[in-house]
Order: C-alpha cells, then structure tokens, then sequence
C-alpha cells in the first residue's frame, strides 16, 4: 500500500510531501517539496527505527507497530507526523493522544488503584459530553484515544464511545480489567471502530493477580479476554506496572512468556507511581538500578522474541536514550487527560487539575496547561516520579482534598 503524506500544516511547509510505501514488513519513504533537503534526515532515521524494530501485525495492507501509533501508511499516521513537526520544530505543542475516564465503576479493589478519591457531585460524562471532547481532540490534532475508568465495559454506550472517533483522522484503545469482556463485547467494540484492547494484569501468577486485585478469577477473565479480542481482530496488549521488587524478581520475563503463548500483540510497562490510593508512598519510586534492570530485561525479551511481543517501558520513556529522548513525560507536551467528571489535567496519573471541560473548551484548557511554567518546557523524566516536582505540588495538596486538585489554589498558597 502507498500514501502520500501532506505535512505542511505550517506555511512555511505547504509543499512538504512524504510519500510512504509498506512491501510486507518493511516501509520505504521518500520526501518532496520545500523543506524536504531539511527533514529527510528525520524521515530517515525514522522509518529506519521502524524497519529495525518491525511491525507487530499488519492489517488491511497498514503495518502496525504499536497500539500507541496509527498504522502505516494512513491518514491518521499522515496528522501524527504533521503534529510533531508542529511540536518540535515550531515550538507549537500539539497534542496526539488522549485519555478519557468514562467511570470510576469498577469490579476490583485494587491496592494500587491510580484512581483518587474524587467528587460524587456531578454526575459522570454523558455520551453527548464524551462525543463534544473527541471531536474538540481531533480538532486539536489528537491521533490516538484511550478510553479508561473505573471498568469502561461497565458503561452501555462504551461502543457508542468508540464509534465517534473518525477512522481517518484517529485511532482509539480501551483499558480494562477483562471481567465484562466476552466474544460478543469484543466483537461489538471492534464493529464500533476499535483499534486495541489493553488488558491489565499486575502479575504472571494467577494468585497474586488476583489478591492485587482483590478479585477472585481475575487472572482467569483477562486470559479469556485476550483469547475473545484476538478472535475479534482486535489488536491486543497487556498493561502491567514495575516496581522496585518485581524488576529484581525478573518477573517481566515471566510475564512476556506468557504474553507469547496468548498471542498478545505488546506489553505496557509502568513504573510505579504514587498516586490514587498510593499518593503519599514516595518510598515506592523506582530506583536507578531497578530501571536499569528493566531496560536490560526488556533488551533481552526483544532479542528473544525478536520484538513480538513488544514491550513498551516507561522507564525507557524516561531515560533520555536514543529515540527516547524527544519522548520525556508525556504529560502536557503529548498528552493529556479527562476525568470521568470533566475535570482537564495533564495525564491520568497527575491529581492536579487546569479546569474543566464543561465550562471551557479543550483548546483553551490545553492553551493553558501548556504555558504553565512547568508544563512549558520538556521534561526528560516522568514529572510525577521527581522528588522536585512532588514536593512543590504533590505534598502541598491538603490530606482531605477531593482530586484532582487545583493547581493554582497550590500556587497562590504557596
């Protein structure tokens, strides 16, 4: 398959063409128009980092190489480039992913649930709400969603959810715990426009999954799950997070094996973040020597299992590392997030709020956000995992606050 890619979005590059090519698992591109002499470097290097890496399915004639990036060729692929340039070259951040809560509902009583004690008075987003701020998003220059809780499988217009997403433009992933997944559900997501179904699961041991998760036949729902989405044609990855202790136990390793037997297309890897339930366990932060021993086990899954699974790594996010390092937090300069109550804050993982979507619109809330002093520079690292960052706002948020909080009661306290 072959796509022209129009990149100027900016004046100075309305001629800029990237004409883009899949012949099985490789992708030739090839630049045109002014400023091409300029970004062909980029280009190259890019593409070449693909083809090194290569696709981890392919579908409808497009490489996919991540549940986190649009296939290839594609329109939606096409806009995620454009919007780098946007951010990197013209200084003019630009958002590509979203994440959305559609509920706090949720069948576990995880001890590490990211979910803070948030406010009961409002209700949660409507299906009108949610389609207003995915088509806001698209509008921003968003190229991939992420709908999360709570459990969205626990909302009946979850398909409804997906199905505002425009194909052409986006591509669109649910988290979940994979109780309420079955063969019709999976089947139903995926005729609504799914992209990827992101299954939790903290532990390779079915235990131990299920007493973090406080749920009895957990381990056993999110192996059904993966088995129903991938009969669906669902792409489908693991999300699982690293802590101190797991990291020297090797269990990464344990859990790619059984990612491979299921058939899993990626695992997500976070670092552990005190935060929701957590927030004031700062002893949890990953030490330098465990995100050291994660980069090197995930090295040597990657040469084992030649890149399928991928694994995909916070840590390696966060460690200013080749590709990594125009990577950093992703919080206000690639991302941001929406409670399940309209609340705007920087990632999900971030208790601090800029305001709310029901009394302003996205574009200003990202404008802002994205001129905070913090939030307007590049930040290598994971700013929830800074000691720096947690004592200015994190520890300054009062004991019985309801969260997200707002960042500029913090300020004007301070």
């Amino acid at each position: 398959m072959r796509l022209t890619y129009r990149l100027g979005k900016n004046r100075r590059l309305n001629d800029l063409r990237l004409q883009v090519e899949n012949r099985g698992d490789l992708l030739v591109a090839k630049t045109s128009g002014f400023g091409s002499r300029l970004f062909a470097p980029f280009f190259k290097n890019y593409f070449r980092w693909l083809n090194k890496i290569g696709p981890v399915a392919i579908q409808e004639g497009r490489n996919i190489y991540s549940l986190y990036l649009p296939p290839i060729p594609s329109e939606a692929h096409a806009n995620y480039l454009r919007n780098f340039l946007e951010t990197w070259v013209y200084h003019k951040p630009t958002p590509q992913a979203a994440t959305i809560a559609l509920n706090y509902d949720c069948q576990c009583n995880c001890i590490h649930c990211s979910i803070p004690s948030v406010s009961t008075e409002s209700p949660i987003l409507s299906t009108e709400e949610v389609e207003k701020i995915i088509k806001e998003s698209v509008h921003l220059g968003v190229t991939h969603f992420t709908l999360t809780g709570g459990e969205p499988l626990l909302r009946d217009d979850l398909e409804d959810c997906v199905s505002f997403v425009p194909k052409s433009k986006a591509v669109i992933q649910v988290f979940t715990n994979g109780l309420a997944v079955d063969a019709e559900r999976a089947a139903k997501l995926k005729a609504a426009g799914l992209f990827g179904l992101i299954i939790s699961l903290d532990s390779p041991d079915p235990e131990e999954h299920d007493r973090l998760r406080d749920t009895k036949g957990c381990f056993r729902a999110a192996e059904r799950a993966v088995r129903y989405a991938r009969e669906a044609g669902l792409m489908v990855g693991l999300s699982t997070y690293a802590t101190n202790q797991s990291s020297h136990e090797g269990k990464l390793t344990t859990l790619a094996a059984l990612a491979a037997d299921w058939g899993v297309h990626e695992i997500t890897v976070l670092d552990v973040i005190p935060t929701g339930r957590l927030i004031s366990r700062d002893d949890l932060l990953l030490t330098e020597e465990s995100r050291q021993i994660l980069m090197r086990e995930g090295r040597a899954i990657y040469r084992k299992y030649r890149g399928r699974p991928r694994i995909v790594t916070q840590t390696f996010a966060g460690s200013g590392f080749g590709f990594a390092k125009s990577i950093g937090c992703l919080a206000g300069s690639y991302e941001f997030h929406v409670t399940a109550y309209g609340d705007f804050t920087p990632c999900d993982f971030t208790p601090l709020k800029f305001g709310n979507v029901r009394t302003e619109s996205l574009a200003q809330l990202w404008n802002r956000l994205t001129n905070h002093p913090v939030y307007c520079q590049h930040a290598s690292k994971c700013r929830m995992q800074t000691p720096e960052f947690r004592e200015r706002y994190i520890h300054k948020i009062p004991g019985h606050a309801l969260l997200p909080f707002p960042i500029t009661e913090i300020e004007t306290s301070a």
